[in-house]
């Protein structure tokens, strides 16, 4: 039979190295912001923090709710596709998932404020956006080294030459986040905000590993294998932030968004009920045994958690051209050493481990618009550090977008394309050090719409 070189720890360690996500990756997934907000702050590639007057921008810095100069509600359907391309030992795979979604709704309402001098105006907020997207179908096929070599019915038979490997993940739900935001305008030119954020998060793995191999002389061995994992999370974050106009076209902001608490209920099979038992579910069928090897196929291990994200400090400039156009600019810092599972000392091993692996991360949104009467005409440019210290250059999120708008006095219609691409590893045999992780190219594309509606 198999022989298991890894302990759970390995199982659930920092990189994208198991069967399904560890614990210090799904800590990163939940890091990452990959959201669908609405399609003006897409088109700019999210460079909102010193411009705000859009329901997305409040998310980035909420002192932009007091941007606003009247009521508005606004919501965005979207569109996903994304095309993950493996390759696992020279062999090629291509892979295509397509998602349609509500990504985007919310309102603020703009109270005027008494004193001119003083205090101008006081916005109240709520919006609701998609963080993340998780759903992704992909495979990855090959022929590597094999890994169910020993007969348990022979012992002179090897299975060493192989037919078949083959790697299937399934992935669904979504990261999803409430906005409660209140700002004030004062003196006409300072915009502070403050906003509660409150996290959902539903998510769902199977993956599967299949084998076929003959020792030739006519003996065969098909191995099916399948881990999975079901979480459910809920937590919060806040978010201080402000605006100030230096002059009357040139703008400066900066924000603070807190480290998210999390609390994190998660089953799974990834475990061994005895010492005898393999990780996950397996059937292996010996062409010289025809009864099929397996173990219990329904265990569950059942579990909670807590789960710390790491805090975002951003800093944002701008220049408004009056009624023209603009240009907009953001950097942000995040540091993935700040992830942290709990409570100790449970999660020493990985804790520490986030601490060596991984590093700040810098991402920079460049973003402008220029207007021609009704119409708006947008465009954006983004660029990320990955978190992981060992990491390529491919590795780094880089993106571009565009879009167009057109206002209508009371109501606006705004469309956007946005594109996504990076690289990345996956090694689905975590536990064969002679076995290399599978290279994957990932080509995101998103299609945005929003209505907005003046109050």
């Amino acid at each position: 039979m198999k022989i298991i070189l890894t302990s759970l720890s390995i199982f659930f360690g920092l990189i994208t190295s198991a069967q399904v996500l560890g614990y210090s990756d799904f800590g990163v997934l939940l890091s990452n912001e990959n959201n669908m907000g609405t399609a003006r702050s897409m088109a700019l590639k999210e460079s909102f923090g010193a411009l705000g007057g859009d329901l997305s921008a409040i998310t980035i810095n909420p002192a932009g709710a007091a941007i606003f100069t009247t009521s508005t509600g606004s919501f965005t359907l979207g569109y996903d596709n994304l095309d993950l391309d493996t390759d696992f030992y020279g062999t090629k795979t291509k892979n295509t998932t397509d998602s349609f979604n509500l990504s985007q709704a919310g309102g603020v309402l703009v109270f005027d404020g008494e004193d001119e001098e003083g205090l101008n105006k006081i916005s109240l907020s709520l919006t609701y956006q998609i963080s993340n997207n998780f759903k992704n179908n992909w495979m990855a096929s090959g022929i590597s080294e094999p890994t169910w070599i020993e007969d348990p019915n022979d012992t002179s038979i090897s299975y060493t030459i192989l037919e078949n490997q083959t790697y299937k993940n399934f992935t669904t739900g979504k990261h999803d986040n409430l906005n409660i935001a209140i700002a004030s305008q004062f003196n006409n030119k300072l915009y502070l905000g403050l906003a509660l954020n409150s996290y959902d998060i539903d998510f769902k793995e199977d993956s599967t590993r299949h084998e076929i191999a003959n020792d030739g002389n006519g003996n065969s061995v098909d191995a099916f294998e399948s881990f999975w994992q079901e979480v459910t999370a809920s937590g919060f974050s806040l978010s201080i932030g402000m605006i100030y106009k230096l002059t009357q076209n040139f703008r400066v902001g900066l924000a603070y968004t807190s480290p998210s608490w999390y609390e994190v209920y998660e089953e799974s099979n990834m475990y061994a009920e005895d010492d005898t038992d393999y990780i996950g579910y397996y059937n292996v069928l010996y062409s010289n045994d025809p009864p099929a090897y397996e173990n219990n196929q329904n265990k569950v291990l059942a579990y909670e958690y807590n789960l710390r994200t790491p805090s975002k400090v951003t800093g944002s400039i701008a220049y408004v051209f009056n009624d023209t156009g603009l240009i907009s600019a953001d950097l942000s810092r995040k540091n993935y050493k700040g992830i942290h599972l709990g409570p100790n000392p449970d999660f020493y091993q990985e804790n520490d481990d986030i601490n060596s692996f991984l590093n700040p991360t810098y991402k920079i949104n460049l973003g402008t618009e220029w207007r021609i009467d009704m119409l708006s005409i947008r465009g954006g440019y983004s660029y990320e550090t990955s978190p992981y210290l060992d990491s390529i250059s491919s590795d780094n999120p880089t993106g571009f977008a565009f879009g167009l708008g057109y206002n209508f006095e009371s109501f606006s219609i705004d469309l956007a394309y946005d594109h996504s691409q990076q690289t990345d590893l996956y090694n689905f045999y975590p536990e064969f050090n002679n076995i290399s992780a599978a290279d994957l190219s990932k080509n995101e594309d998103k299609i945005m719409a929003t209505l907005v509606i003046k109050l």
